[in-house]
C-alpha cells in the first residue's frame, strides 16, 4: 500500500517540526490544513508558504479542548475531502531541570494536557472518519527520545512522551488490518524555537542535532509503509542500546538468596544507644 499524500492535516504547525512537516507536504502538492493555538504565528507561517505556492489553510485551535478538535476534523474534512495524513503533532516542553517533587503539579497537567491528551483527542476525532472512508491514510505521532531515554529533572516531559508512545502503540494494534497506517515520530535534538538555547538535564539529551527539515523528509518518506518506529537522530542507535542493555541487565540478575538481607537494618544512633533497653536484639 502506498499513500498519496494529496491532504494532509499538521497540528503544531506554527513552528518547528510541525512548520516542516506542513512545508514539505505544501511542496509535494498536497492540500494541508496547518493547526496550532498560536494563531497569530500561526497565520504568519501559513501566509509565507502560501505567498510561495502553497495550498494551506490555517486553523487556530486550543487541540486540549475536545470541542475545538471535532470543529477541526469538520473544517479540516470539509476543505480537503478526503485525508491521506494526520500529523498529530502538537507539543510543548514543559519544566525542565527540576527533581519531579519540585515541578508544580499544574505545570506537569498542562503538559500532559498537550503531549499526551490532545494526540488522544485528535486521534479519536479523526481516526473513524479516515475508517469510514475506506482508504489508505497515515497516521503520524510525535512522540519523542524521551519515550526511550529518560534523564534527570525531566519527569513531566518524558512521562508524557511515554504515554504517548502506548497511545500510537494501541493505535496500530487497533487499526492493524485497515487502511490506516501508524507510526510514531520519535526524534532526539532537533534545531526548533522550542529547545533554542536549552541545556537538556543530565542524561535527557543526546549528542546529536538535526534539523525540522530533515525529520520532516524521513516523515514523507515513511508514509504508506509499515515502518512504525521514526528515529530521527544518527545517535538513535546507541541511546537505545544503553536503554535496552539496562532493562536486559536487570532482567537477567538473579533472584535475592534468602539469606541476603534486602533492607539492611537501621544503625542506631549514639543516642538512642544510651536509651535502648537491654533485651534488644537485632
Amino acid at each position: 500500500m502506498h499513500v498519496q499524500a494529496r491532504a494532509a492535516v499538521v497540528t503544531g504547525a506554527a513552528s518547528g517540526i510541525g512548520l516542516a512537516l506542513s512545508a514539505r507536504f505544501a511542496r509535494a502538492g498536497a492540500g494541508v490544513v496547518m493547526a496550532d493555538v498560536a494563531g497569530d504565528a500561526l497565520h504568519r507561517r501559513a501566509a509565507e508558504l502560501a505567498a510561495q505556492g502553497a495550498d494551506v489553510t490555517a486553523v487556530t485551535a486550543d487541540l486540549t479542548d475536545p470541542d475545538a478538535v471535532e470543529r477541526l476534523a469538520d473544517t479540516a474534512f470539509g476543505l480537503l475531502g478526503d485525508i491521506d495524513v494526520v500529523c498529530n503533532n502538537a507539543g510543548v516542553l514543559g519544566p525542565v531541570g527540576q527533581p519531579l517533587w519540585e515541578v508544580p503539579l499544574e505545570r506537569m497537567r498542562q503538559v500532559f494536557e498537550v503531549n499526551h491528551w490532545a494526540h488522544v483527542l485528535v486521534a479519536r476525532a479523526f481516526v473513524p472518519r479516515l475508517l469510514e472512508r475506506g482508504r489508505p491514510a497515515h497516521l503520524v505521532h510525535t512522540a519523542s527520545m524521551s519515550a526511550f531515554v529518560v534523564g534527570a529533572g525531566s519527569a513531566a516531559y518524558a512521562a508524557s512522551k511515554h504515554a504517548d508512545l502506548a497511545v500510537a502503540r494501541s493505535l496500530r494494534a487497533d487499526l492493524r488490518g485497515t487502511g490506516v497506517r501508524v507510526s510514531v515520530l520519535c526524534p532526539g535534538r532537533v534545531d526548533t524555537p522550542m529547545v533554542q538555547g536549552l541545556t537538556a538535564p543530565r542524561g535527557a539529551g543526546g549528542d546529536t542535532s538535526v534539523s525540522a527539515e530533515n525529520v520532516a523528509d524521513l516523515v514523507w518518506e515513511a508514509l504508506g509503509s509499515d515502518r512504525f518506529y521514526l528515529f530521527s537522530n544518527p545517535d538513535a542507535p546507541l541511546r537505545l542500546r544503553d536503554q535496552f542493555d539496562d532493562v536486559w541487565r536487570h532482567v537477567s540478575l538473579p533472584p535475592p538468596s534468602p539469606e541476603e538481607e534486602l533492607w539492611p537494618a537501621p544503625k542506631a544512633t549514639t543516642e538512642a544507644r544510651k536509651h535502648r533497653p537491654s533485651t534488644w536484639r537485632r
